[in-house]
C-alpha cells in the first residue's frame, strides 16, 4: 500500500542569495511596473515595499539594491518559481491565467470530451483544466496539480441568433483587454444583430452579437441541446454527466495529474533572475498517514454501536424512553387528485415496507406508538389553495384544543423554481411554524421511485421527522475532558434568484453542540449584508452563550472550551477580536478557544495505491484517513470509496482543517477528530457526511431562514419558542 499526494517537491539550486532592486509599495505604482516592464523583469510585494527582480542586472526603478537570502523564505520562492512556470508556458503558446493557482485550460480539439459523444456542429466545449498551485507541505515547498473540466463557448452570440435559439433572458460573457472572457449581463433585447444586456450594476449596455458569447452554463448548455435535438437530448445530456463523472475519477484525475508532471519534470524551469527550478516526484506519505477510530453512538439505555442501524435494531432512539410526542397526530396535505397514491405512501412511511432497513416505518423502528393521521386535500397546486388547506387543518386542530405533532405535506419538484411568495414549500413552512408544528415536504415524483429506492428515501425521511418532533436518534460517546465544552458551527447563505440582482447574505446563524453530540440550541440572525455580519455574529454569540451559561449553570473557576467551526475562506483578525470581545466578559471562567477554517476547495488530493483495482473509488483513501501537514493544519477524508453510491461518483475530496494561530487551544488532532465524529452525527441521514454536522446544519438554517424572510406575514421571532430548539430545518 502506497498513499502520495498529488504534490510535487520544488527542487532548486544551490543560490541561497538573490539580488533585487527595493522601493516603497503603491498600488498604482506596483500595476504600471507590471504592465510597463513584466516581460524583462518581476515584481514581488513583501508588505511595503517593492522587490524588482531582474534578468540582466538592471532596473527599471530607483531604490536599494540588496542580497535577500532564500533559506527560510518559501513565499518568495514560490513567487519565483510561479512566475518562472507562467513564463515558460506562455513560450509554449499557452495561455495561463490567474496565479494563486495557476489555471490551464487546453483548446486543443482533441482534448473536448464531447467529440466522441456529440458528432456535428456543436458551439460548446468541455476541455481540460489544470490548476496549479504552490503549497508548503510537511515542510517542504510543493507544486499541488489538480484537474478539472472547464465549460467554453466555441461560437458567438451570432451563431446562436442565426440558428433561431433564443437569447433573452441568458446571460452572456464578452472578451476583455487581456483576452479573458468575464461575464457581461443578462440579454433584455435584441434587434438587427445587436444584443442589449443589463450589466452587474444594472445598467443597460448594447453589443454586437458577433462580440459577446453565450454564457457555458449546465442550463444554456441543456437548452441548447434540447432546442437541437428534441427528444435524443436526454440521452445526449446523460451520456455528458456520465463522461464528466469518470473525468473526475480519482483513477482518471491521478493519470492525467502524472502525465503533466512527468512533462514538467523533463524541463528546466528558470525563474527571471537565473533560478533554476525543478519536480520531483509526487510527495510519498504512506508513513504520516493515520486512521480516525469509528465514532461509538449511544443509544436508548446507553447502548453503544458503531453503526447506527445495529444501535436502532438492538436499542432504539436515545430518547426512547422520554419522547413526548408518542401516538402523534400527523395531519397530510396532498392534492385531492393524488390521495389515494399518497395514503399508500404515508402508510408505508408510519408502518413499515418489506426493505432492507425499514420494515418496521416509523413507527416500529422509533417506538413512537400508533400515529392518528388526518387528509387535508387541496384541488390545484396554486399557493392560496395550499394555503387554505393547511389553515383548516390548524383550525380543526384548534378547535379540538391542540395542535398537531407533525404535519407531511406534499409539493413537486416544479416548485423549486417559483418565486418564494408563490412557493407552496416556502408559504407552507412559514405557516406551519407560526403554529409551532414540525413540518416534513415530499415530492410528489418520489410515489413513483421503486421499492428498493423508496425503502432508503423513508429511512433518512423518518431519521429527520423524529428530530423535527424533538426526538433525539442517538448521540456521540465523548470523553469528557474538562467542565464544559461547546462546538459552535457559523453558517451562511448568499439569497437572491438573479446573478446581478440585489442579493443578501445570511450571515451570523450558529448551531451549538456540546462535545457528546447535544444539540442545546439555535440561534439565528435576520440576513444582514456582509457589511453588517460581524456585528450580527457577536450579538447572535452573546444571546447564545448567555443561554447556555444559564442552562448548563456554569460555576465559577470552571473551564469552558469553544470550538468555533466555520467554512469560510479565512477567519479575519476583526472577527476574532469581535469574538474575543465577547469571550473577555466571562473573566470568571478558564476560557480556551479555537478558531477552525474548514476548506474543501484546496486541491490537494490522497491517492492510495491498495483501492486501484477497486471496481467503485479506484484510489480513494478510506473514510477516516488523515494527515498532519503541518501544527495548524490537517488533511482529513470524511468520506472514503465505501461511502461513495456509485463509480461515477468521482474521486472523495477531503477537508483541510486548519486552527487559526490566534486561538489559545491550537491541538490539530483532537480538533480533527472531533469534527469527523461531528460528519457523522446527521440526523438528516444515516450516511456519513462530506461537512461536519455543526457546517451542514448551520448552512441550512441559514438558507431556509434566508428563503423565510421573503415569504410576506413571516416574523422570525417564531422561532424562539419550541419549534426553534428541534432541528425544523432538516
Amino acid at each position: 500500500m502506497t498513499l502520495t499526494l498529488n504534490a510535487f517537491p520544488i527542487i532548486f539550486g544551490n543560490d541561497s542569495e538573490v539580488q533585487a532592486c527595493v522601493t516603497s509599495y503603491d498600488k498604482e505604482k506596483l500595476y504600471e511596473l507590471r504592465q510597463n516592464h513584466g516581460k524583462t523583469h518581476t515584481f514581488y510585494r513583501d508588505g511595503e515595499q517593492i522587490l524588482c527582480f531582474s534578468q540582466d542586472g538592471n532596473y527599471p526603478i530607483s531604490g536599494e539594491e540588496r542580497t535577500i537570502r532564500l533559506d527560510d523564505n518559501y513565499w518568495l520562492l514560490s513567487f519565483l518559481f510561479k512566475d518562472g512556470l507562467i513564463r515558460f508556458l506562455t513560450s509554449l503558446g499557452r495561455k495561463p491565467r490567474g496565479y494563486s493557482p495557476i489555471e490551464l485550460v487546453s483548446s486543443r480539439p482533441k482534448d473536448n470530451i464531447l467529440n466522441d459523444i456529440i458528432i456535428e456542429d456543436f458551439p460548446f466545449a468541455i476541455f481540460v483544466k489544470y490548476e496549479l498551485a504552490v503549497r508548503i507541505l510537511k515542510g517542504k515547498l510543493a507544486l499541488v496539480i489538480d484537474c478539472y473540466t472547464k465549460k467554453m463557448p466555441t461560437q458567438e452570440c451570432s451563431y446562436f441568433l442565426n440558428k433561431g435559439f433564443d437569447l433573452i433572458g441568458k446571460y452572456i460573457t464578452k472578451q476583455n483587454e487581456y483576452g479573458h472572457i468575464k461575464l457581461a449581463g443578462l440579454v433584455t433585447n435584441i434587434e438587427n444583430q445587436k444584443i442589449t444586456y443589463q450589466d452587474k450594476d444594472g445598467e443597460e449596455q448594447v453589443t454586437e452579437a458577433n462580440k459577446a458569447f453565450l454564457e457555458a452554463s449546465v442550463l444554456n448548455l441543456d437548452s441548447y441541446l434540447r432546442f437541437s435535438f428534441g427528444n435524443k437530448a436526454d440521452d445526449l445530456i446523460e451520456k455528458i454527466r456520465v463522461r464528466l463523472s469518470v473525468f473526475n475519477s480519482g483513477e482518471n484525475k491521478k493519470n492525467k495529474i502524472d502525465r503533466l508532471s512527468s512533462y514538467l519534470k523533463s524541463q528546466e524551469i528558470k525563474s527571471i533572475n537565473g533560478i533554476s527550478f525543478g519536480l520531483g516526484n509526487a510527495l510519498n506519505v504512506t508513513r504520516d498517514c493515520q486512521q480516525f477510530a469509528k465514532p461509538i453512538f449511544i443509544f436508548n439505555d446507553s447502548g453503544e454501536a458503531d453503526w447506527a442501524e445495529k444501535g436502532f435494531t438492538q436499542f432504539g432512539p436515545y430518547t426512547k424512553r422520554t419522547f413526548d410526542r408518542n401516538d402523534p397526530s400527523i395531519c397530510v396535505i396532498c392534492s385531492q387528485q393524488h390521495k389515494g397514491e399518497v395514503e399508500q405512501f404515508v402508510r408505508k412511511f408510519l408502518k413499515g415496507m418489506r426493505s432492507k432497513y425499514f420494515n418496521a416505518g416509523l413507527e416500529g423502528k422509533f417506538h413512537i406508538g400508533t400515529s392518528r393521521v388526518e387528509f387535508f386535500t387541496f384541488q390545484n397546486d396554486s399557493v392560496n389553495d395550499y394555503k387554505k388547506t393547511i389553515e383548516t387543518a390548524i383550525q380543526k386542530k384548534s378547535q379540538e384544543g391542540g395542535r398537531w405533532d407533525l404535519a407531511l405535506v406534499q409539493v413537486k419538484e416544479l416548485h423549486k423554481s417559483l418565486p418564494v411568495d408563490q412557493n407552496p414549500y416556502y408559504v407552507g413552512k412559514s405557516l406551519l411554524f407560526l403554529h409551532q408544528i414540525p413540518v416534513h415536504n415530499f415530492r410528489l415524483e418520489l410515489l413513483s421511485d421503486s421499492d428498493y429506492s423508496l425503502g432508503f428515501s423513508l429511512n433518512n425521511m423518518a431519521l429527520a421527522t423524529y428530530a423535527k418532533m424533538g426526538g433525539v436518534p442517538w448521540l456521540l460517546k465523548s470523553t469528557p475532558t474538562l467542565s464544559h465544552e461547546l462546538v459552535i458551527g457559523i453558517g451562511s447563505a448568499r439569497m437572491g434568484a438573479e446573478r446581478f440582482g440585489p442579493n443578501q447574505r445570511v450571515m451570523g446563524i450558529t448551531t451549538v453542540f456540546s462535545g457528546d453530540g447535544s444539540y442545546i440550541v439555535s440561534n439565528t440572525s435576520k440576513a444582514v449584508s456582509p457589511e453588517e455580519y460581524q456585528g450580527a455574529l457577536t450579538t447572535t454569540l452573546k444571546k447564545t452563550l448567555e443561554k447556555i451559561k444559564t442552562r448548563r449553570n456554569w460555576q465559577k473557576g470552571e473551564t469552558i472550551r469553544i470550538v468555533f467551526h466555520a467554512s469560510v475562506k479565512k477567519f479575519n483578525h476583526d472577527e476574532i477580536e469581535a469574538v474575543r470581545a465577547v469571550i473577555s466578559d466571562y473573566k470568571d471562567y478558564n476560557v480556551e478557544y479555537a478558531f477552525l477554517k474548514i476548506s474543501e476547495n484546496h486541491g490537494v488530493h490522497l491517492f492510495d495505491s491498495a483501492t486501484a483495482q477497486e471496481k467503485k473509488g479506484k484510489y480513494a483513501p478510506p473514510r477516516g484517513k488523515y494527515l498532519k501537514l503541518s501544527n495548524y493544519e490537517m488533511l482529513v477524508y470524511l468520506i472514503g470509496g465505501k461511502q461513495l453510491r456509485q463509480e461515477t461518483d468521482g474521486h472523495p475530496r477531503g477537508l483541510i482543517v486548519s486552527v487559526h494561530k490566534e486561538s489559545n487551544f491550537t491541538d490539530i488532532k483532537y480538533l480533527s477528530a472531533q469534527l469527523f465524529n461531528f460528519s457523522a452525527h446527521s440526523w438528516r441521514s444515516y450516511f456519513p457526511n462530506p461537512m461536519p454536522v455543526t457546517i451542514s446544519y448551520s448552512d441550512l438554517i441559514a438558507h431556509n431562514l434566508g428563503w423565510l424572510d421573503k415569504v410576506p406575514g413571516w416574523n422570525a421571532s417564531v422561532m424562539i419558542g419550541k419549534i426553534g430548539q428541534t432541528q425544523w430545518f432538516l
